[in-house]
């Protein structure tokens, strides 16, 4: 059942106000009935984006069609703090209004990737449910990561259909003292504070070109954190890029960068770090400088990095990297103990 937006006109004032998808790399195969869910409004206002200008096909039947990465920027973008992208980014950074400690003591979850098929979980006229889901698995090598009840992941980067695991996960509370360092992180996060690129969400394909994204004046975590890393390397760091799953209510993909200093690799999060930076009243995310300040060094006990150096795409549908939509198989619940 959808819920009318409280504001009908809401969507409609979205349009324009985000880069939408550029041509090569946008598929329009998102039906009205699938987007009035996502954004919990009714077909008709679905129906009046296309006459706004939101970019757009038909079906052979003639019914609506949009790219599902543009709907959810309309959702960001759309201000009424209601719609699935809006509520997910309140609920994934609550934590960040926590206090201090909680964000790195030893933290254990029960952790399920299985993910979606079809968009919001109903196909889209004749298509079918697609095979050959494989996912990445978690990083279990890495610090702070450990897997309880004797479980053990295979040697296999991929597994087919997805996992569960119980894990825990443990935080470190640091900070990067190389000023050089500072001024790279500087650069980036206030790029995105200065609205001078975007933070919206980016399809997996311009997510691949990260230099075109940011050069479109777009970003999302994988791309802030790969031009990061690409920063970082040519100033003669050790950096890489990491990818995996936020974990909260439900999880999201997310990426970040690591720096190595002191011995050990110590993280930044430009995103995590822009968001909680300026806080976000609209969408319920609070402003929060001690959180933003702890994003550049710090490891948080809500990450769970995947085994990829380079912030590949952690599910693939066959051999191509799986839409935005696939996330909402990613789900995640703290693990209560005796």
């Amino acid at each position: 059942m959808t819920v009318e937006l409280a504001q009908p006109e809401a969507l409609v004032h979205a349009v324009g106000r985000f880069r939408t998808a550029p041509k090569d790399i946008a598929r329009y195969d998102t039906g009205v009935d699938t987007a009035a869910r996502a954004l919990r409004a009714t077909p008709d206002q679905v129906g009046r984006l296309a006459a706004a200008g939101l970019p757009h096909s038909r079906d052979t039947e003639g019914a609506l069609l949009f790219d599902y990465d543009d709907l959810m920027n309309v959702g960001m973008f759309c201000g009424t703090g209601q719609t699935v992208p809006e509520l997910g980014l309140r609920f994934l950074m609550r934590f960040a209004a926590t206090a201090r400690p909680s964000w790195f003591e030893p933290r254990s979850w029960e952790v399920g990737v299985h993910p979606a098929r079809t968009a919001a979980g109903a196909p889209q006229g004749s298509a079918a449910r697609l095979p050959e889901v494989s996912v990445r698995l978690p990083d279990d090598q890495a610090p702070g990561v450990e897997l309880l009840d004797g479980q053990r992941l295979p040697d296999g980067p991929l597994a087919e259909g997805g996992y569960e695991i119980a894990v825990r996960l443990t935080g470190a509370d640091r900070t990067v003292h190389d000023p050089a360092v500072r001024a790279v992180w500087d650069e980036v996060v206030n790029t995105l504070a200065a609205r001078d690129v975007l933070y919206q969400t980016v399809p997996e394909a311009l997510r691949e070109d990260h230099h075109r994204a940011w050069g479109l004046g777009v970003a999302d975590c994988v791309v802030a954190s790969r031009l990061l890393t690409d920063m970082l390397l040519e100033r003669g760091y050790q950096a890489r890029a990491r990818r995996g799953y936020l974990l909260g209510l439900f999880g999201s993909d997310h990426a970040w960068c690591e720096v190595f200093e002191d011995g050990v690799y110590k993280s930044l999060d430009p995103v995590f770090g822009f968001v909680s930076k300026l806080g976000d009243r609209t969408r319920g995310v609070a402003e929060s400088p001690e959180f933003a300040e702890a994003c550049f060094g710090g490891r948080f006990n809500r990450l769970l990095p995947c085994r990829t150096e380079s912030a590949q795409p952690l599910v693939y549908f066959a051999d191509a990297p799986a839409p935005y939509w696939a996330m909402a198989g990613v789900g995640a619940r703290p693990r209560r103990t005796a």
